[in-house]
């Protein structure tokens, strides 16, 4: 029997897998994923690097304004934040969501980005574009394109810095978590994104301009902290959401929906019945006596988190499997630890 001191550093390794982890553990949810109006969706459990469940996940469509993820994450590849750009002329004429620029205008980089994923500027990302690509929005848009190769977005090409229409702009959902979650490594593009309202600089005339995030689902749902909205005709409806709950991380994409808000908060609700890592690691540990789960060691569990495990099915019950303890990215660190401490279980010296 494994002791109670073993099986909490055990869990302390697996605490830090986190963000980007490769857990290979087959997804399981006690209801089927709900029906939403989205032509496409993923719902992705990135803390256990595990695809919970997809639709239509290949199919190529419009991505609207969620592009400037992609834009945001070159600009600060490429330029320092207190840069300061002067708006150009042909972004302010362009079309759709403005954030207000003025030709002439000087801001920062910052600002710019603050003004194009809240309030969704189409003119701040062309203004970035113009400034990170020397002048040419043309060659920003290039580098867009290769970063999307790098990531693995087979599926995705961008005509553009700002999500407009365009037969040869276009992704998939599959690819657009891809980019959601490389997206986390970018603190500022998370900072941002989690801005519910803010003051920006005062226009020429002196006018003070105050944006509202286009999320609307920031401070009201419980767990949302991003990440973009997108809406053109082409594409309908695009959310890529991103929701922090109960030491887990969940992502969703909803592309071509009539209702992204409701579809997102749906597929968040869905996902969070599934069980989670932490969970499948310490389901072994209950034996059924008596009809019901009861725990075979003392893991200092709550109440609650005791009636959870005992509720999950039994692992040998054929819908889901665990993870072998060596497919897990911290597993030659586990092991040797283990074999020192119980080396008849952990396959070391008898």
């Amino acid at each position: 029997m494994i002791s109670a001191v073993a099986t909490a550093l055990v869990l302390a390794l697996l605490a830090p897998l986190g963000p980007h982890s490769t857990a290979p553990v087959e997804p399981v949810a006690p209801t089927d994923p709900p029906e939403v109006s989205a032509y496409s969706w993923a719902v992705y459990d990135e803390t256990a690097d595990v695809m919970l469940a997809t639709w239509n996940l290949n199919e190529r469509r419009s991505m609207a304004s969620v592009t400037k993820v992609m834009t945001a994450m070159i600009v600060l590849d490429k330029a320092d934040l207190d840069e300061i750009v002067t708006v150009p002329p042909s972004a302010t004429a362009s079309r759709g969501s403005s954030a207000g620029l003025v030709a002439g205008e000087e801001w920062t980089v910052y600002d710019l980005l603050v003004a194009m994923l809240v309030r969704s500027g189409n003119d701040a990302a062309l203004t970035l574009a113009w400034h990170v690509g020397d002048g040419d929005v043309d060659a920003f848009v290039a580098m867009m394109n290769e970063r999307a190769e790098e990531l693995g977005m087979d599926d995705t090409h961008f005509a553009n810095p700002n999500g407009l229409d365009n037969e040869a702009h276009y992704s998939t959902a599959n690819d657009l978590v891809t980019m959601t979650t490389a997206s986390l490594d970018y603190p500022v593009v998370q900072q941002i994104a989690r801005i519910k309202t803010i003051k920006m600089p005062e226009d020429p005339t002196g006018k003070v301009r105050q944006v509202n995030n286009t999320n609307r689902l920031l401070g009201t749902y419980p767990g949302v902290v991003g990440l973009k909205t997108g809406d053109t005709p082409l594409a309908n409806k695009v959310l890529l959401g991103i929701a922090e709950l109960a030491q887990r991380r969940v992502v969703t994409v909803v592309m071509g929906s009539d209702d992204h808000f409701s579809d997102t908060r749906e597929l968040i609700d869905w996902a969070y019945t599934t069980y989670g890592l932490r969970d499948r690691w310490l389901r072994p540990f209950f034996s059924e006596q008596g009809g019901g789960a009861v725990v075979t060691t003392d893991l200092g569990l709550s109440e609650s988190e005791e009636r959870r495990l005992g509720a999950m099915p039994r692992i040998d019950d054929g819908r889901w499997r665990m993870s072998a303890l060596t497919d897990l990215p911290k597993a030659s660190l586990i092991t040797e630890w283990l074999k020192g401490v119980l080396p008849s279980i952990a396959g070391g010296d008898a």
